[in-house]
């Protein structure tokens, strides 16, 4: 097997293994809609939950009163911000401060059974899953900061990722996980309490430290968390919409011949991507005012690409975050250590960008984004060579 046939499986079997097989069971109507080609994936994530119940049994045995006598004494510092905002890129720089704890890959992984396995699942997950994303190939070691959804996505059928398994009730997972259009209370109180508890494992795994957490579809879930913790600190990363059309086109794409469970298409994923952002990001310009002035700061990514160790520095001052005298040469090195990463380059077309500025130019006025005139000889040849790469990933596991 080659390379990079064994990094996307063992990513793979990291995003499908250990979901509760309870989640597929609540979503028994939208198993009709799976693909036959896909029936061997569908068995092999079932597979995977059933072999983790036993571990998560002893988790519950062994360690639920501890759990749940966890108590925060500071409250979270949440990243938000859309995907493919520079959410990871911020939630990597700041987690080098050493007051800050967070869900790590090996959690979101596994966990049902993250306290009780600490001492040996994660070495086994390392020798499978690749250290680079797919989709950006940022590094991911098993103690590097991971976001909540994942691992929510395994506890609870409502998470929004479950749309990964099922991309065409994207919207319908959307609308009954995060924006909780509808939906009956039972649902929000269920994925209100599988939350807390990833946040109250972290914390224990993390020795008390106080939690900064990174999860894009927190942008929409601002109320949930202000119930939660009514004096949490939010930073809300912003990039531009034409930035971030064709790289989170970039990332369904990926993540989908990974995961889907469905047959898809890009006109599914431009239609998923379009509405998730107007919904996404409508939400948050609609409910940032419920967070205090003093608890919540913007940043665009353009000045965290250009100088991350101000826009961190000044992220600390703005929200008060004790304790940047000591973080500040972590966080130093860690900057230095990435002056070789290359992002990935994505250009846009101009039927995209005239799609972007029609159905988000909500977003270019309310972030300070202005339309721009795009060079299309140049478009069009990142374009073609932006398919062929995607294609040849999407090849690699099979549509």
């Amino acid at each position: 097997m080659s390379k990079s046939k064994h990094s996307d499986l063992g990513y793979q079997l990291g995003l499908i293994s250990f979901v509760r097989p309870s989640s597929f069971i609540r979503n028994t109507k939208r198993l009709p809609t799976m693909s036959p080609r896909r029936l061997g994936r569908a068995a092999a994530v079932f597979a995977g939950g059933f072999a983790g119940s036993p571990l998560r049994m002893f988790e519950m045995l062994r360690h639920r009163h501890e759990l749940r006598s966890v108590e925060f004494d500071e409250p979270p510092v949440f990243i938000i911000g859309h995907w493919r905002s520079g959410t990871t890129h911020l939630h990597n720089l700041m987690s080098h401060d050493e007051q800050f704890g967070c869900v790590r890959m090996a959690q979101a992984l596994s966990p049902d059974c993250a306290v009780s396995t600490r001492g040996w699942l994660p070495s086994l997950f390392a020798k499978v899953f690749p250290q680079k994303r797919p989709m950006d190939n940022l590094i991911w070691p098993m103690d590097a900061p991971q976001e909540e959804e994942i691992p929510l996505a395994k506890m609870t059928p409502y998470s929004w990722y479950m749309q990964f398994f099922f991309p065409r009730q994207a919207l319908d997972l959307l609308k009954q996980g995060v924006l909780f259009d509808e939906t009956p209370r039972r649902i929000g109180n269920e994925v209100r309490c599988k939350y807390l508890q990833i946040l109250k494992t972290a914390s224990l795994l993390d020795n008390g430290r106080r939690l900064l957490l990174k999860n894009p579809v927190n942008t929409a879930r601002i109320p949930m968390l202000l119930e939660l913790f009514p004096d949490a600190k939010f930073v809300a990363i912003h990039r531009s919409p034409y930035e971030v059309y064709p790289s989170a086109i970039n990332l369904h794409r990926k993540i989908l011949a990974l995961t889907s469970l469905q047959e898809f298409d890009d006109q599914l994923i431009e239609n998923n991507v379009l509405a998730i952002y107007e919904r996404v990001m409508a939400t948050y310009l609609r409910d940032r005012h419920q967070i205090p002035a003093e608890n919540l700061v913007e940043v665009a990514y353009a000045d965290l690409d250009a100088q991350p160790f101000a826009t961190v520095r000044h992220i600390y001052e703005r929200l008060g975050i004790a304790g940047w005298s000591e973080a500040a040469p972590r966080v130093q090195t860690y900057v230095d250590s990435q002056r070789n990463y290359r992002k990935n380059g994505f250009a846009i077309s101009e039927r995209s960008a005239s799609l972007v500025e029609d159905r988000w130019g909500f977003a270019f006025e309310a972030l300070g984004y202005a339309p721009q005139t795009i060079d299309l000889c140049s478009v069009a040849a990142a374009d073609l060579a932006n398919d062929a790469a995607v294609e040849q990933a999407i090849d690699l596991v099979g549509r």
